[in-house]
């Protein structure tokens, strides 16, 4: 076993080095062995950062298209297209792209309150309008900017607004400062669900489903001018267009109303009915005649209809999108949103185009209006669960979505891939819960395919977690639900090769459990062995690696991996309780440990575990170990750990690379407490879905991203196969010596 670390993560030039050994262990204590043997591991190892997978607008020296929420609502001026993007969690909520440049991010006008939830926008040509639909900040307000300089409106009529103060005074923080609103409503008050704007007159139209409302402001003043009754749909948003001549559009229940005279006596002069869930609007703004929606339900596509016949002149994607089967297409769409509900946004550009945002394809489409995909923009919003199948590394997983991924990089060094599947559509009712949506939490945790060349996938429902197939037919069936974890044991697992890996603790020992997968049956479903086997038995010694029970690891437990030499890795990622080592490994079948390493210490570039006994403020450590070989990598997301070197508070965003012998590699990753907030390369936040995978002889780690960069990182691990080693042995307190 190990027993003393001499060097850790040096870098030594070329000729002789010496090391002197007091004849202590690594816990200091006095070691017995007469005999030891030394290894001195050597590399090159270098981490390479490559980009991510499913944002196509991911380029280095830029930055990208990135939100914590899917886009809420769109607005288009000619070439500029204006994303709100609701509640974006320390940033914008305000994006846009132009037309010509589609992945390119680029607003027409800033807004850098972090706190609010720009969740409906509209504009009149000259005038940006926002509204505030739910962030930190619970009420509802509308504000304005002008394009032309990015300066807020001041309405005749408005009132100003403060959302916060500086602490102990009546002075507001300057981005929370609204110098002029309209349709201000306090927290508990109907938030807005609707927004248009007249691009000729002087209307503006406020929605609100919760009070089945519509009220009538004077765009210029503030003033309020009628407040009337109307049907709206119970739930939505985007529930309103303004059409060129000034008529107002409204979405009910299955059906769209248009109505004029807005702001004197308002009239029903048209009724588009037998509609499947309308979701949004979208008028054209250069034809009074022709209104676009968006259709939920079974129907999942876009259709315009010509005002004077009351009919569907064109349609925009496949009806019914991806119902019932999984494969993407450009024109398959898709408006599961979260909890259940149903999402979309339209805008009608300057060239006729409509762009739509697929929602849970995590997509903005830009069609032609005979239906062709000119456009795609693509990113992801914050993703908690990522995976990557271990026998076909090539499939990677975000939540729900399934990509295609090169091995090779493309041109310009980024991750090359396309949007396979999406399995969100093909899930049955049984296997869905408030997370079933492409984004979060929800999605696959670990994806496998197994001997008999079929797909599974492990997944929480409810709190449970699920074994499910990914049928080759697009359908997603449930296998069986697993063991989840208490106050004395883990949650099963499934592992590359399908066996189950929990621990339970007994007594003095942590018992490492496996449940061997024995074959399958007739419908090729996976069976597994009706009584478990001890892999190993862990000392549970004050500052040994154990896992402790309750302790946080993201979306899945311990994962109990082995590597390809047969040791069982454990992993204690808890910043409290343990102020000796996090990382270790058993033999199996043994009851002692083989090693033990990362040792408790402030984070520094050599695989030391930071805890709260020298960071009061770290709130989360490390998440998950895992294993690719003899490549022994964990996660270390350390949210709100302080970063000692300039005492900033942020996300750690390290990787803590070792060997199967408990010798350190290298460690990498971009915190957050280091830049000037900006995505640089490697940035991202909350990654405790870790996967460390081999593609076409190449060695890469995948993980998830709250909202930094929009997409599953890569990470390239080059020289792995060059890691060299030498060894010697010799008698305690004589001179070894190593070539």
């Amino acid at each position: 076993r190990l027993l003393r670390t001499l060097w850790r993560g040096e870098r030594l030039e070329a000729g002789r080095h010496t090391r002197q050994w007091d004849l202590r262990q690594d816990d200091g204590q006095i070691a017995s062995a007469a005999e030891v043997s030394v290894r001195v591991v050597h590399h090159d190892v270098r981490y390479v950062w490559q980009g991510v997978v499913g944002n196509s607008t991911a380029t280095a020296g830029t930055v990208p298209q990135r939100s914590y929420q899917p886009p809420a609502s769109l607005a288009a001026d000619g070439d500029q297209l204006h994303i709100a993007l609701g509640y974006n969690e320390a940033q914008s909520s305000l994006s846009g792209l132009r037309t010509g440049e589609p992945q390119r991010a680029h607003s027409a006008v800033k807004h850098t309150d972090p706190f609010t939830g720009i969740g409906l926008v509209a504009s009149d040509g000259q005038t940006l309008y926002l509204a505030q639909t739910g962030g930190i900040s619970k009420a509802g307000f509308v504000f304005a900017r002008r394009l032309s300089d990015g300066q807020m409106l001041n309405f005749a009529q408005g009132q100003a607004l403060c959302l916060n103060v500086w602490a102990g005074t009546q002075r507001c923080y300057p981005d929370q400062t609204y110098p002029s609103v309209m349709a201000h409503r306090a927290e508990g008050e109907a938030l807005p669900t609707g927004l248009a704007v007249q691009r000729q007159g002087r209307l503006l139209a406020v929605a609100y489903a919760a009070e089945q409302r519509v009220r009538i402001y004077d765009k210029l003043s503030g003033a309020l001018l009628a407040d009337w009754r109307a049907p709206l749909a119970s739930a939505g948003r985007n529930q309103l267009a303004m059409g060129a001549d000034g008529d107002l559009w409204i979405t009910g229940e299955n059906e769209v109303l248009r109505y004029t005279d807005l702001a004197g006596t308002p009239r029903e002069v048209g009724r588009i009915s037998g509609l499947d869930q309308p979701l949004a609007l979208a008028a054209d703004p250069a034809d009074a005649q022709r209104l676009w929606v968006a259709e939920g339900g079974a129907a999942q596509w876009v259709r315009r209809f010509d005002l004077r016949t009351g009919q569907a002149d064109r349609s925009l994607g496949r009806r019914g999108g991806l119902l019932g089967q999984a494969a993407a297409a450009p024109d398959r769409l898709c408006f599961t949103a979260a909890a259940g509900a149903a999402q979309s946004a339209l805008a009608v550009d300057g060239q006729g185009h409509v762009w739509v945002a697929d929602t849970c394809n995590n997509r903005l489409q830009r069609f032609t209006p005979e239906g062709t995909v000119a456009a795609s923009v693509a990113w992801l919003p914050a993703s908690y669960t990522a995976a990557v199948d271990t026998a076909q590394p090539q499939r990677v997983f975000a939540n729900f979505l399934e990509f295609e991924v090169s091995a090779e990089p493309a041109a310009e060094g980024r991750p090359a891939w396309r949007l396979l599947r999406n399995w969100l559509p093909a899930l049955p009712a049984a296997l869905r819960d408030e997370h079933a949506a492409n984004l979060q939490w929800g999605g696959f945790t670990a994806v496998h395919t197994l001997a008999n060349g079929r797909s599974y996938a492990q997944m929480n429902v409810k709190g449970v977690a699920w074994v499910v197939e990914l049928g080759s037919d697009g359908r997603i069936r449930p296998v069986q639900a697993l063991q989840p974890a208490s106050a004395t044991r883990t949650a099963e697992v499934m592992q590359a090769n399908g066996d189950l890996h929990w621990a339970v603790d007994e007594g003095s020992l942590q018992q490492v459990m496996r449940r061997r997968l024995t074959g399958f049956d007739s419908d090729g479903l996976p069976r597994w062995a009706t009584t478990a086997t001890v892999l190993a038995s862990l000392p549970r010694d004050s500052g040994a690696p154990f896992h402790r029970m309750g302790t946080y690891t993201g979306v899945m437990g311990p994962r109990w991996p082995l590597t390809e030499t047969g040791l069982l890795i454990s992993f204690d990622p808890g910043v409290t309780g343990n102020e000796g080592f996090h990382l270790g490994a058993a033999r199996t079948d043994s009851s002692t440990w083989a090693w033990q390493a990362s040792p408790s210490g402030p984070l520094d570039g050599k695989g030391s575990f930071q805890t709260r006994a020298s960071d009061a403020n770290i709130h989360y450590g490390g998440n998950v170990a895992m294993v690719s070989g003899r490549q022994v990598v964990y996660g270390y997301h350390g949210e709100f750990y302080t970063d000692l070197g300039n005492g900033r508070i942020g996300q750690a965003n390290q990787f803590m690379h070792f060997l199967d012998n408990g010798l350190f590699v290298g460690q990498f990753g971009q915190p957050s407490t280091q830049g000037d907030g900006q995505p640089v390369p490697g940035l991202s936040g909350n990654a405790f879905s870790p996967w460390l995978v081999r593609h076409a002889g190449r060695s890469y780690l995948y993980h998830n991203d709250e909202s930094s960069w929009g997409g599953v990182h890569r990470w390239e691990l080059q020289g792995v196969d060059d890691i060299g080693e030498l060894r010697a042995s010799g008698v305690r307190g004589t001179q070894i010596e190593l070539r």
